[in-house]
């Protein structure tokens, strides 16, 4: 019984994240950053300006993780934050050309951990892989809509 544990997908998926989070935290050490950063330095990319509501909905996490990384991410230069010109209780999230600097880099780090990851991998293999983990995540998010 105990080998099953051990064996199942849950288990397994755990060992997965968090490998994946070490391996993300390592090469973002690499940059200077903190793993959570590199998702609010895309997001901006995409849309410059964004409140930390608007950053926490567009990334799906809470206000407070957001204000806490802009916080971080503007003390080292990447971000730079502004009040909303029209309504004065917001303040807004810029990249900074520093923060616009480190995009072509961590690009190729994550095109460089995919690769790493999927070694051994052929395309074919590559697609079912990421289809039933998709597969996975929807059954997942549809077993805990039954609690919302």
């Amino acid at each position: 019984m105990e080998r099953m544990v051990f064996s199942s997908l849950g288990f397994q998926l755990v060992r997965l994240a968090h490998a994946h989070r070490n391996l993300i935290r390592c090469e973002m050490q690499d940059h200077g950053l903190h793993r959570g950063q590199p998702p609010v330095l895309f997001a901006l990319h995409q849309k410059d300006g964004m409140s930390n509501s608007e950053l926490a909905g567009f990334l799906e996490i809470t206000p407070a993780s957001v204000t806490n990384k802009v916080k971080r991410m503007e003390k080292a230069g990447l971000v730079i934050r502004r009040g909303d010109p029209e309504d004065e209780r917001l303040s807004r999230a810029y990249l900074t050309d520093k923060g616009r600097g480190l995009l072509d880099e961590l690009r190729q780090s994550m095109f460089e951990m995919e690769v790493a990851m999927l070694a051994g991998f052929d395309d074919n293999e590559v697609k079912l892989l990421k289809a039933g983990l998709k597969r996975v995540i929807d059954n997942i998010e549809a077993y805990d809509n039954r609690y919302k």
